[in-house]
């Protein structure tokens, strides 16, 4: 064996240890448990959607009509800097029968967003004249939901961590530790306060909305999660 070899396998011979158990922390008992905070929030917000709609036997003439009136109840709408103005929806689609398409429906939708659901209603009686109302809804804005729920995750915490202290008591040991934490604020968009609309009917028949009562909706914050509970 040449002293190169030699050498080598001495300094492997020299560097081998018995390996060490690996240290572990004992697990105590373990209790899962959950609290939550809840609070009516009012809605600040008023979505409307509107809609065009218009038949004819070739695509094109349906389609200009919608066009048109979308044209028009966009001029109106865009005159309040307040109100939040979308298209959407737009749609074309053959009417069938007997396997055989016999017209064209052309469609397409206007939603209105704001705070001031005065202003708003009184827009929506405006374009009632060529519109239809699809739907009408609530919403809590964004900066009240980042308010409320900031509160809320708050005393969800404080209440999960004083039950904590209270079951730790309750069994008589010293102290706890948390293993595990989740929080859930199960938040939706928008409230469902809709209200639908039959194409088609005239505006006579369709009061406007320009009174709306917003309403509240319930908002929470869910905390759940896992505590480890020490031996004394």
């Amino acid at each position: 064996m040449s002293r190169l070899m030699l050498a080598l396998l001495i300094t492997c011979l020299s560097t081998v240890s018995l390996p060490v158990a690996a240290e572990t922390s004992p697990t105590f008992n373990r209790v899962t448990l959950n609290e939550s905070a809840q609070h009516a929030v009012e809605n600040d917000r008023l979505v409307v959607i509107l809609f065009a709609q218009a038949e004819g036997k070739q695509p094109a003439p349906p389609a200009d009509e919608v066009n048109r009136v979308m044209d028009w109840a966009l001029a109106i709408a865009n005159s309040h800097a307040d109100v939040q103005v979308q298209t959407e929806g737009y749609s074309s689609n053959p009417i069938y029968k007997d396997a055989r398409i016999r017209a064209w429906r052309v469609r397409q939708a206007l939603r209105l967003e704001g705070g001031d659901s005065r202003l708003i209603g009184d827009l929506v009686g405006q374009l009632q004249e060529k519109l239809n109302i699809q739907s009408i809804g609530h919403e809590v804005s964004e900066a009240q939901q980042r308010k409320h729920l900031a509160a809320l995750t708050e005393t969800a915490l404080t209440r999960f961590q004083a039950r904590a202290s209270d079951i730790t008591k309750a069994l008589g040991r010293s102290s706890y530790r948390i293993v595990r934490l989740n929080i859930n604020d199960n938040q939706r968009h928008p409230a469902p306060v809709m209200r639908a609309m039959v194409a088609g009917a005239s505006a006579d028949a369709m009061p406007a909305p320009a009174r709306i009562q917003a309403g509240t909706q319930m908002m929470s914050v869910n905390v759940s999660g896992e505590i480890e509970l020490s031996e004394n």
